[in-house]
């Protein structure tokens, strides 16, 4: 059942209406000196102003209307933006696969035109080479033709021997076997320029080609850094300077340059070994935490078990379907947040992490085992 309103001070029936104060009031409050020289009003009277068409609730109303109507409008704008982004980044995601399209076609193209080429200069080479070969067989028969007559006569009668011998030994003395011609052998062929083209397009598309060094200062005991800083070998252990950045538990080491923005590539060979793990990390991961080597702890990195196994250190570990796994590649892209790895030995790609968000600086990170070396390649500097 609807209950009655009534005033709190007073405990008597809201029956007026304060235009004053805009506020319902009894006939007790009316008297009071709060609402005295008020204008009141029956509470049925003002409701019903309230309602009429000029009232306030009714300009309120159509206020809020209009405030709807903006938002519906609004509203649909922002849906026509996001369903025009959504097109455009399809028209745009089309078109950018496309035109790699185009790259990768002409770059097949041009290896194709290489392959060809060079296999018809190895054929024009090997026409030469069989036509002084044939030249010498030709001479070579002649020869056999002549030992063959001499040793008839040596072994046949004086009159044999003796018949026409002047003729014979100046046969057998204009005889002389003529060396064939030199034949260059695809020395002359144009190999392309690949170092050239490895720099243009990594200037092209805003790749910087690091030149890697390895941080001794970081270096754990076990682990040799060679003069050059380019090499590091497992297993060796040393007495080192202890230093704040230098690893305590784990058999790792870091890279010299630091990054902040921008795209990188460098890559890594390991010459022998069972155990490695190679990547990035945040430069200022824990050095004395032999437990998690994860994104969450700061590492981006792949790695090669003791069984032959090789997994991407996610969590949980994600398995990778490869086998002797040598020469790899990485590519850093600050902004974007990727981290790429791919099996040079292959020209195939291992692994991508999930988009990162980077706020800090990062570098190269390496875990060496025992029996592991690994080299830092510098081919195209």
């Amino acid at each position: 059942m609807e209950q009655e309103h009534l005033c709190e001070k007073h405990g008597e029936k809201l029956s007026l209406f304060c235009e004053d104060d805009g506020q319902l009031i009894c006939w007790c409050c009316e008297r009071t000196r709060q609402h005295k020289g008020h204008t009141t009003v029956l509470a049925v009277d003002a409701c019903q102003s309230y309602k009429e068409s000029t009232g306030i609730f009714q300009e309120a109303l159509t206020y809020l209307k209009k405030q709807e109507e903006q938002y519906k409008e609004w509203l649909g704008d922002i849906r026509k933006q996001i369903t025009k982004c959504q097109s455009e980044t399809m028209k745009k995601e089309d078109c950018i696969k496309y035109h790699f399209k185009i790259f990768h076609m002409i770059l097949h193209m041009e290896e194709k035109s290489y392959l060809w080429r060079l296999e018809d200069e190895k054929e024009q080479v090997l026409k030469r080479l069989q036509d002084r070969e044939a030249q010498l067989e030709e001479q070579s028969q002649e020869l056999n033709k002549h030992i063959l007559e001499l040793e008839r006569k040596c072994q046949g009668s004086a009159q044999e021997l003796l018949q026409d011998v002047t003729h014979t030994l100046d046969r057998i003395s204009a005889m002389q076997l003529n060396k064939p011609e030199d034949v260059v052998l695809l020395d002359t062929f144009s190999m392309p320029d690949v170092d050239n083209i490895f720099c243009q397009l990594t200037k092209l598309f805003e790749t910087d080609h690091v030149r890697l060094t390895l941080d001794p200062d970081t270096a754990h005991n076990n682990l040799h850094v060679d003069k050059d800083e380019n090499i590091v070998i497992g297993g060796r252990t040393q007495v080192k300077q202890d230093t704040p950045t230098r690893f305590k538990d784990l058999p790792c080491v870091l890279g010299c340059e630091a990054f902040t923005s921008g795209k990188y590539y460098f890559e890594i060979y390991f010459q022998e070994g069972s155990r490695w793990d190679v990547g990035v990390c945040l430069e200022n991961v824990s050095r004395d935490n032999d437990r998690r080597r994860d994104p969450e702890s700061g590492f981006w990195a792949i790695r090669h078990c003791r069984d032959n196994d090789y997994v991407a250190l996610t969590s949980p570990l994600t398995p990778l379907s490869l086998e002797d796994v040598s020469f790899i590649g990485v590519f850093l892209d600050y902004e974007a947040g990727i981290i790429s790895f791919y099996n040079l030995d292959t020209a195939s790609h291992i692994f991508t992490f999930p988009k990162v968000s980077f706020s800090e600086s990062i570098k190269p990170y390496f875990c060496i085992g025992e029996d592991s070396y690994l080299y830092i390649y510098h081919t195209y500097l």
